[in-house]
């Protein structure tokens, strides 16, 4: 079996509503036949300092609010019968942070920051095979 791994700053009253998404868009992609299976397991975890120290600057800049009361927790997603991980979880990515709308306008995407969107809740993400 195979797992993706997120790390989420999200306030504890949140937590279990990230869990619930993920596991919505893999019961989706289960009965569109595109998984075999996929579950989510959460924990809270306590990550290294600097990891934590940018997802809480993350969280405070694209929330607008300090991040004194949000913590950490690790979703694990397991995995059957998936053609691309990497795929699946750049897809799971827009649980956490919305998909930019670009321009056509190949002149204007050289400032790519510009149309970067602000995260829901700010997360890292690993694959494991």
């Amino acid at each position: 079996m195979s797992m993706i791994q997120f790390d989420v700053l999200v306030p504890p009253a949140a937590a279990g509503e990230v869990r619930d998404a993920f596991q919505r868009a893999l019961d989706i992609l289960v009965r569109r036949e595109m998984l075999a299976s996929g579950t989510v397991a959460m924990q809270r975890v306590r990550i290294d300092d600097s990891v934590h120290a940018e997802l809480a600057e993350t969280y405070e800049r694209d929330r607008g609010e300090p991040a004194d009361g949000a913590e950490t927790h690790r979703y694990r997603i397991d995995v059957e019968g998936v053609d691309s991980l990497n795929s699946l979880a750049m897809g799971l990515s827009r649980i956490l942070t919305p998909k930019a709308e670009l321009p056509r306008d190949p002149v204007m995407l050289e400032d790519q920051d510009r149309f970067e969107a602000p995260s829901i809740y700010p997360w890292t993400v690993e694959v494991f095979r």
